[in-house]
């Protein structure tokens, strides 16, 4: 651990890094290695491909086929994380070796980022591709410079998680120098998927013991080797217990420091140096509705008679409670569907997707259209929920009416 600590918020050579990742693993002594590797699209990220499927997945992974050996991938435009994808890898990778021992899950988001120039301060952002001037990330440019679109707009909602501007910081001359606005875009941009993967591990139960491992890294495409900078780790130990801890940069961009060291780039900020928990999402979210928590509407006939059908006995049988719990939704979504959303997101009922917007209506903000969508995704989905889930979700819902 002290070997990564080293690394954080510093330029280094992309193989020396896998390297590094490959004995960090190996001196976990995991009876199983998985990985997970979340990239952009775009064709410059082969090196930070193939460095990391030559380094660390040729040497730990179980062969999927004789003499391959392979992660589990996720490219897309943005290099974004999409919610959902750890559950499935870890599904994966849950050999049955892992039973009754551990496996190490370790999942590496880049960003990336042109970095061009020789002796002095590069620039960054802008290198020739194929002889014409060419954008690095051209979707990161994109969202900077206020286009729109699906993949965009994914991007935009995450940069304003928890009510950050963000973007309002980056375009800011006055707040951040425009000569590194592509670097510190890009980092901000690994930082905040990594975070997006932490959700979703918070929020699954794995199949087998698991140690998970999520970095954050922005590859730094040169004319010569590609390097990597690494922004920051997490570690959730799921083996029996839930602690999850943060290590690394921090996600607010006018707190960067930029400096060379050798002409290696170098990030600091007032936490890069102090390892902290991280939060549970579900938790934060629940207490910052409970802060500014207003009284329901007054009491409906059609709540009074579900909460008289749902006696302790009645709800034993996990059929019954299911059919109680949809009921209560669907009067719930006529009657308060943002206050019944963010509680059933706080009660694990709501996936993690949603956590952006309802983040948002705990905060207040009054979207009628996204609560609805969440509740009624809810209604949708509730025979997929377990007997105790479908009466945690009733005691929550109905306690929250009867302090009304």
């Amino acid at each position: 651990m002290q070997q990564l600590e080293s690394l954080l918020g510093r330029e280094h050579e992309i193989d020396s890094l896998n390297r590094a990742l490959r004995d960090f693993a190996q001196s976990q002594r995991a009876d199983g290695v998985g990985a997970m590797h979340v990239t952009c699209s775009d064709e410059s990220e082969r090196e930070s491909a193939e460095s990391f499927q030559h380094w660390f997945c040729d040497n730990l992974l179980p062969e999927l086929k004789f003499w391959s050996r392979s992660p589990f991938r996720q490219a897309n435009l943005g290099g974004r994380y999409e919610f959902g994808a750890t559950a499935i890898a870890e599904q994966h990778f849950a050999t049955p070796k892992t039973r009754d021992g551990f496996k190490l899950l370790l999942v590496k988001i880049n960003s990336h980022v042109a970095v061009h120039g020789g002796h002095g301060t590069p620039t960054f952002g802008i290198m020739p591709r194929y002889e014409v001037e060419s954008t690095f990330c051209g979707g990161l440019h994109a969202l900077l410079d206020g286009v729109s679109g699906p993949f965009i707009d994914d991007l935009a909602q995450t940069f304003a998680s928890e009510g950050k501007p963000r973007l309002a910081m980056l375009r800011d001359p006055e707040q951040i120098d425009p000569s590194v606005r592509a670097l510190l875009a890009a980092i901000v941009n690994a930082r905040l998927q990594a975070r997006r993967a932490i959700v979703d591990i918070q929020n699954h139960t794995p199949h087998t013991p698991t140690l998970y491992f999520v970095l954050s890294c922005v590859t730094l495409n040169r004319k010569q080797r590609d390097a990597e900078l690494v922004v920051g780790y997490y570690l959730a130990d799921r083996r029996d217990s839930s602690n999850v801890e943060y290590h690394g940069l921090g996600d607010d961009p006018s707190e960067y420091r930029f400096s060379l060291d050798h002409q290696r780039i170098v990030i600091e900020d007032d936490h890069v140096g102090q390892p902290r928990s991280a939060r549970d999402h579900r938790e934060h979210i629940l207490s910052l509705w409970m802060e500014r928590r207003e009284p329901t509407a007054a009491k409906d006939a059609r709540l009074i008679e579900v909460a008289q059908q749902a006696t302790p006995e009645q709800l034993q049988d996990p059929k019954l409670a299911k059919e109680i719990a949809k009921t209560l939704g669907w009067i719930l979504l006529d009657l308060s569907p943002i206050p019944t959303s963010v509680l059933l997101f706080a009660k694990g009922a709501a996936g993690a997707h949603h956590l952006y917007n309802v983040h948002r209506l705990a905060r207040g903000e009054q979207d009628e259209g996204s609560a609805r969508k969440i509740v009624s995704e809810f209604i949708d989905n509730v025979d997929s929920l377990s007997g105790e889930q479908a009466r945690g979700v009733i005691d929550s819902l109905l306690e929250h009416h009867r302090k009304a």
